[in-house]
């Protein structure tokens, strides 16, 4: 009975690990990571201009 307690605790702390570390993870992606358009202006020339 002893050693089931041990290894179902550990299980459970386990993915209590792997899931909090994922979702900081995620969270700090979200924050880290610029996203949305992106304009590049080829030779600093205004008119050659590419949106993306």
């Amino acid at each position: 009975m002893v050693d089931t307690s041990v290894i179902l605790l550990g299980v459970v702390m386990f993915t209590v690990i792997v899931i909090s570390l994922t979702a900081i993870i995620l969270a700090a992606r979200s924050k880290l990571v610029s996203s949305g358009d992106v304009t590049i202006e080829v030779n600093g020339d205004p008119e050659h201009t590419l949106k993306t």
